[in-house]
């Protein structure tokens, strides 16, 4: 009980410390925080692993906070990422890099990362999705530029509207049912105004994911924003409103006998394709990434009709994938965001000779496409086979070629970015082979997204304990 309250009151309490401290201290506080924040999420699953979901109920009425493998899991992953992204700011040398504001809001960013993941009920996930949504925004408009400002609105205002449905959806259900629990929402089909919430509040968590249609925003401001910031978008932001999209309709048998979970699969599927092939036509850098994270959440919704069919293996595919995607995206991001640094631009072009300028960083490129692609050994390749395993046993084919398509796009175009680095170089290795900091943790990311391959019968035990009626 006290574990999954800290997960959320420490960072917050750390945001608080860090903006009031003197500008030398806020560094060493933060990554304090954040320590202390990877290890009550060590501590949070082990309790779960030994003794199951654990619950925090707020005044006697709604369970607030729910510690469940899922929560727990991305709890962990993402304070794994936080370390390593401040540790990669910090390495930043210009002064310019890294605005002041960066190290308070990251805590900001993730006690409500936190908080989403672990919510039990729609008011808490409300209050936590608004402020990763306005951390978000702030961090893609560090350090100005008319260019990121406009981002920085864009993503603003998309945040706000899907707040606002997000709230007049959880309003409705209030309404209708009497609860605003994420488990017990299965009521609001039996009126119409509780339907017409279902819909409201399932379109504002579309907006927030963004889930393809609703992805206008997302290209431009996670390739715009500051290098130090983009790990934390791609890599943990977008799971956020997901997570709390999957408690939702898959919490209850009622819920998945409607045609919501093949419909938001469909437009996964659809993510999938759209975000793949409009990565492969990028010449950008930063574009590419930021396309690939639209295909890659699309997977994370093939679960649901999985799910809806009776498939555990469904279920774990998809927490899988949820977690295990971070750790390489966010490597992936600090090694373009080095190549583009030294290599003197930001596009494919750009790259030529980066393998004997950067070779660690490039190593990270290629060791972080081994886990998005889902080649074994990786935590992406567990991810894709309970979801294809979990396809073949329900009959549902259709998923398992989205899955294999999305796999063969994400190669094409993450081997463009590596093909790139191996191209002639028109400056001596010897001259530019810097080996930096930012290029060993960037490595290290990438490395520990393979190492959930290797032993992944830990993540699988994790996020199969208290998922939904399947068991």
């Amino acid at each position: 009980m006290i574990v999954i309250v800290a997960l959320v009151a420490v960072p917050a309490v750390g945001a608080g410390l860090t903006a009031l401290v003197p500008a030398r201290g806020r560094v060493a506080t933060t990554l304090a925080t954040a320590t202390a924040t990877l290890l009550l999420a060590v501590l949070g699953a082990r309790a779960v692993l030994r003794e199951g979901p654990t619950t925090f109920v707020f005044e006697g009425t709604f369970p607030a906070l729910v510690a469940d493998g899922l929560g727990t899991g991305l709890a962990l992953v993402a304070a794994t990422v936080a370390i390593l992204a401040m540790l990669f700011a910090a390495a930043q040398r210009s002064s310019r890099a890294v605005h002041p504001a960066y190290w308070p809001l990251s805590l900001a960013l993730l006690t409500g990362i936190n908080g989403v993941v672990l919510a039990g009920d729609l008011l808490t996930a409300y209050l936590m999705l608004e402020l990763v949504a306005v951390s978000g925004a702030v961090f893609v408009a560090l350090g100005g530029g008319r260019a990121r400002l406009a981002a920085s609105v864009r993503y603003f205002y998309a945040e706000m509207a899907a707040s606002l449905a997000v709230l007049l959806g959880a309003a409705l259900l209030w309404h209708a049912t009497g609860t605003i629990a994420l488990e017990g929402l299965a009521a609001a089909l039996d009126t119409t105004e509780g339907r017409i919430g279902l819909a409201v509040l399932t379109a504002g968590l579309l907006l927030k994911m963004p889930l393809f249609p609703l992805h206008y925003w997302l290209p431009a401001a996670h390739s715009l924003a500051p290098s130090v910031v983009s790990p934390w978008l791609s890599a943990l932001v977008v799971k956020s409103a997901a997570v709390v999209l999957l408690r939702v309709w898959a919490a209850d048998p009622a819920l998945l006998a409607t045609a919501m979970p093949q419909v938001l699969g469909a437009l996964g599927a659809a993510a999938v394709f759209w975000g793949g092939v409009a990565a492969l036509r990028q010449t950008e850098l930063k574009r590419v990434v930021a396309y690939s994270t639209v295909a890659q959440i699309g997977l994370i919704m093939v679960a649901l009709p999985l799910v809806a069919a009776g498939s555990a293996d469904g279920w774990v595919g998809g927490a899988v994938q949820a977690i295990a995607h971070a750790l390489p995206k966010a490597a992936l991001l600090m090694a373009v965001a080095i190549l583009a640094a030294t290599g003197g631009g930001s596009t494919l072009t750009a790259l030529a000779g980066a393998a004997a300028r950067r070779p660690v960083a490039v190593l990270a490129v290629g060791a972080s496409a081994i886990s998005l692609i889902g080649l074994p050994p990786s935590g992406g390749f567990v991810a894709k086979w309970y979801l294809l395993v979990g396809s073949l046993d329900t009959g549902q084919w259709w998923w398992a070629v989205t899955v294999v398509a999305g796999g063969l796009l994400t190669a094409a175009y993450l081997g463009r970015l590596v093909q790139a680095c191996l191209g002639p170089s028109a400056v001596t290795a010897s001259a530019t082979a810097a080996r930096g900091v930012a290029d060993a943790l960037a490595l290290s990311l990438a490395l520990l997204g393979i190492l959930l391959g290797l032993v992944p019968e830990a993540l699988v035990t994790l996020v199969g304990v208290g998922q939904p009626w399947l068991t």
